[in-house]
């Protein structure tokens, strides 16, 4: 038990005695071709650092982000007993620019412990035509020379499915590890940059399972490392970096008195590999294209069949399919007289099949009636390429319908005819003048009381419909109007846990109620941002930093207690939530 809180207490106590960044930003080339793409890597590392927020990129208004990933290396060392974390974060932008000429990429930024960095402008040029140097494919099939260095005892072989084929369109690429020595060790130095490429990891290896092969008429043993499913965004001639990987060697004993050998550290890459990726056919290319290569089907459906008071209907669109779900456009969704169709929220759900990509793209489009009545949304075409057939598919939804009403009144309808007249039928009645009787028109005064009411009762009515239909539409108004309420729910279910002595989920259920709280109070989404995002954001929004401080000591006080049932001893839960509650208050 004593260990573990000491280990406990060592993690989190690292970050206190954290060095500076050393925060970098740079191109694999400052001379690009239009249609090509280059790799823009933002780096930041530093000695015991954590928590690194996302850097913030600069305007990119020249040039368009086709894809991001990021990778971490860690060494921990211990020197003079001391423990020291120095760690490497790299954020991989792919990036393509929008027109020729000399473009700036300005200082990218990150906040980090109260303190800003910066890295230096970048020049771009790009130009008309290709920059890229042609390359030799790597090899694909056995009987070729394994890579330098390394010898031909150890190296890495990148093998591609093919070495051809069309923009968009699918090519698995799997690393193999190829050794005739005893390895200790392996360091990952650097993951393969995939410039021009979207890429999906679909076997990410965690234990080496080596198997004997013959190559070059040696024997190997064999292990696989990576594969990628890879999807070219660009045609022309395109290039994959090599895998580098740090290897421990454990040499045999050179004589009797060297009982347990020794061991040295090999550094092996593979080769690069050059895909030739063809442009898809122009002949015949439907205008609904939507940029998806595969196979896929579609279909439509509207969440709702009515609305009330102007609320909107969402239409859903789904493209389901194998391929390149990622690369595929919102459809192209015609205007409808008396509806407002807005921008689509859009979501993807990627799965892997062994080696194949699948997935659907989920496009949700916000619909608003203008007028009551049955609104028809006509069919919806996409059209893909199927690279099997090497033919365009077009794939159509079915039409839907809803029934709107409580909004503006339709204007007067027509007719094949014409204006359809009402009341030509009626045969009006002559009255006889004789038979009717003087009326009073005068009313009693207390009847008025009766008329203010009705105009007051309109009028809140209206109100009231205007703050329902706001609470639809505006999701951050909604979600502010309803943050106490839903805090102090929370609240008493948090106090029951107290009464209970469940310990343990009331520190997590107190922490877990106060950052939902701020993400509703000030619509911030508080799952995809760090604790220094999120507090950097509440101080632009003028909260005060020594509030906020003591709110996220609070938040840190329930994650230690609530994981760690020693470290839970050391905090009076009735004190921390009082001083919750306070704080709460004071936002």
């Amino acid at each position: 038990m004593l260990r573990r809180l000491v280990l406990f207490l060592t993690i989190f106590t690292l970050p206190l005695f954290s060095a500076e960044l050393n925060f970098s930003a740079t191109v694999d080339r400052t001379t690009v071709g239009i249609g090509e793409t280059f790799t823009l890597n933002v780096t930041v590392s530093g000695e015991n650092i954590g928590n690194v927020p996302t850097p913030e990129l600069p305007d990119m208004n020249n040039f368009n982000i086709l894809g991001r990933s990021s990778s971490q290396s860690t060494n921990i060392s211990f020197i003079n007993g001391k423990m020291s974390q120095q760690i490497t974060i790299n954020f991989i932008y792919t990036v393509s620019p929008k027109k020729i000429g000399k473009f700036t990429i300005g200082a990218c930024k990150i906040n980090y412990q109260g303190k800003t960095y910066e890295t230096q402008p970048i020049e771009i040029e790009v130009i008309k035509g290709t920059t890229r140097a042609q390359t030799s494919p790597a090899p694909s099939q056995p009987g070729t020379t394994p890579p330098e260095p390394g010898g031909d005892n150890i190296f890495i072989l990148a093998v591609p499915n093919r070495t051809e084929v069309l923009c968009g369109e699918q090519i698995n690429i799997s690393f193999y590890l190829y050794t005739r020595y005893s390895l200790g060790d392996l360091n990952l130095e650097k993951l393969p940059s995939f410039s021009g490429f979207w890429a999906e990891l679909t076997d990410d290896i965690k234990q080496l399972r080596f198997q004997t092969k013959v190559y070059n008429g040696k024997s190997y043993n064999v292990a696989l490392i990576k594969t990628y499913a890879i999807f070219p965004v660009t045609s022309g001639k395109l290039t994959i970096d090599p895998l580098v990987l740090n290897a421990e060697v454990i040499q045999p004993p050179r004589d009797f008195f060297d009982f347990f050998g020794t061991s040295r550290i090999v550094k092996i890459e593979s080769k690069p590999i050059s895909i030739n990726v063809l442009p898809l056919p122009q002949e015949n290319k439907p205008e609904h294209f939507c940029g998806g290569v595969g196979k896929f089907n579609i279909s439509a459906s509207l969440d709702r069949d009515s609305a009330v008071g102007g609320t909107p209907v969402n239409l859903i669109v789904k493209i389901s399919g194998s391929g390149n779900i990622r690369l595929i456009e919102k459809p192209k969704v015609s205007s409808i007289p008396n509806l407002r169709i807005l921008e689509p929220e859009v979501k993807d759900n990627i799965q892997r099949s062994g080696n194949l990509i699948k997935g659907t793209k989920e496009f949700r489009y916000p619909v608003i009636a203008q007028v009551d009545g049955e609104h028809i949304l006509p069919e919806i075409k996409v059209a893909y390429f199927d690279p099997q057939k090497k033919v365009y598919e077009t794939i159509t939804t079915q039409r839907l319908k809803f029934v709107a009403m409580g909004t503006t009144t339709a204007s007067i309808t027509t007719e094949s005819g014409g204006l359809k007249i009402l009341g030509s039928d009626i045969q009006y009645i002559k009255p006889d003048a004789r038979k009717f009787r003087t009326q009073s028109w005068s009313a009693p005064g207390w009847i008025n009381i009766f008329y203010i009411l009705s105009f007051l009762i309109v009028g809140l009515a209206l109100l009231y419909q205007r703050y329902q239909a706001r609470l639809l539409i505006d999701q951050a108004y909604a979600r502010r109007i309803r943050a106490g309420h839903l805090f102090q729910k929370r609240i008493k279910q948090i106090e029951t846990l107290l009464k209970a002595q469940d310990k343990k989920n009331f520190y997590t259920s107190l922490g877990t109620a106060v950052m939902n709280y701020i993400g509703d109070r000030y619509n911030l989404p508080i799952g995809t941002l760090t604790k220094e995002q999120l507090k950097q954001e509440l101080i632009n929004k003028g909260l005060a930093r020594e509030l906020l401080d003591e709110l996220f000591k609070i938040v840190e006080c329930c994650e230690n207690a609530g994981y760690a049932p020693v470290i839970s001893e050391l905090y009076k839960p009735e004190e921390i939530l009082k001083k919750a509650k306070e704080l709460i208050h004071r936002l």
